[in-house]
């Protein structure tokens, strides 16, 4: 048998399934397009705001999943079953001749989440990229260096023991015995993670907080660490904007975002940076700064971010939702402001 045909053989094992269900633009215009832009092969089209798969095009190089921030892709691969009780764990493809723990169609599905849930589980992982440069694929092997380097940016934002690594030599062998006594002892096995398939989290995320979850809380920094590469975002809030009407968490397709009576509240574990908050938000009120507090992804509570309380307009006398203690309600907060530019510009902004 060929490479091609060797190839194609493999990849019947794996099938990739669209949930388009899922998917941020099956309610409206396309709000998201990452699944075509990083497609390789061009095998992804939006019929009625949902992707749709070419399979005669699709290689399984697994992208797509990799850059969904909702659960819209799934290969047919019981992920669980990466977490060996094995250190260091060797990663390759179908083309790998390492005498592989883990056998992927292509590197391309593992992205940064999912290489430091593995790290976090055994401790080092080393990924095949020999192949990467004959690989029928092609074009895969720059999103596997970068998934790599995020892997590593967040396992040191995570205080985390652990490394991952690509290599064209397999490492050696024969610790992962004793590293797995020393860290579980002698009869405790290590527990694989599960996933729930009824909410719309990306699978690599709910891997990821599996993992990251059993983290010391208190040795993790608080701060917030601002990091344009990793796919988590804090929303923030225009005070003079926000009317509360709760379109924000309406929308959240991971339930980031979830809103009572009382205010909103945003849990960054579950944030996945998918922006829909921000474009569907009626008063522009709400933008995303790229950052995330690693303390935060461990202890995966609602923190706050937006009360509310009704009061009635100094002005107007209207009922209206205050958002942060305004006593003003947005339209004659708007004529306040338009009337100061007014005065500003008749007579300077040091007059009357």
């Amino acid at each position: 048998m060929n490479g091609a045909n060797l190839f194609l053989e493999f990849l019947s094992l794996f099938p990739l399934k669209v949930k388009g269900e899922n998917c941020i633009n099956s309610e409206g215009k396309i709000f998201c397009s990452r699944c075509k832009e990083v497609c390789p092969h061009l095998a992804i089209e939006f019929e009625n705001n949902t992707p749709k798969v070419d399979t005669q095009r699709c290689t399984v190089c697994g992208l797509c999943f990799s850059e969904c921030p909702v659960n819209v892709f799934e290969i047919e691969i019981d992920l669980t079953e990466f977490y060996k009780d094995k250190t260091p764990l060797k990663v390759g493809c179908f083309l790998s001749d390492w005498e592989l723990d883990i056998k992927v169609p292509c590197l391309g599905m593992l992205n940064e989440e999912l290489l430091t849930s593995l790290a976090l589980h055994s401790g080092e992982v080393y990924l095949d990229t020999s192949k990467c440069s004959i690989c029928p694929q092609g074009g895969i092997y720059k999103y596997i260096k970068e998934y790599i380097e995020r892997a590593n940016l967040l396992l040191h934002y995570h205080r985390a023991e652990g490394k991952v690594k690509e290599s064209s030599q397999p490492p050696e062998s024969g610790e992962e015995e004793e590293f797995l006594k020393e860290l579980f002892g002698e009869e405790e096995k290590v527990r694989k993670p599960t996933l729930s398939k009824r909410i719309n989290v990306p699978l690599w995320r709910q891997l990821f907080f599996e993992k990251v979850k059993l983290l010391r809380a208190e040795n993790l920094c608080y701060q917030p660490v601002k990091e344009e590469r990793l796919r988590f975002a804090k929303p923030i809030f225009d005070p003079n904007r926000c009317q509360s009407s709760k379109v924000c968490s309406f929308w959240c397709p991971t339930r980031a975002l979830s809103s009572d009576e009382r205010g909103t509240y945003f849990t960054q574990i579950l944030c996945t940076d998918c922006g829909l908050c921000q474009k569907v938000c009626p008063n522009s009120a709400l933008t995303l700064e790229k950052s995330f507090v690693p303390r935060n992804n461990v202890m995966a509570g609602k923190i706050p971010i937006t009360r509310s309380e009704k009061k009635i307009c100094k002005n107007c006398g209207r009922e209206f939702i205050a958002t942060q203690g305004q006593e003003y309600c947005l339209y004659c907060q708007k004529d306040r402001q338009m009337e100061k530019l007014i005065k500003d510009f008749l007579f300077g902004e040091n007059n009357g």
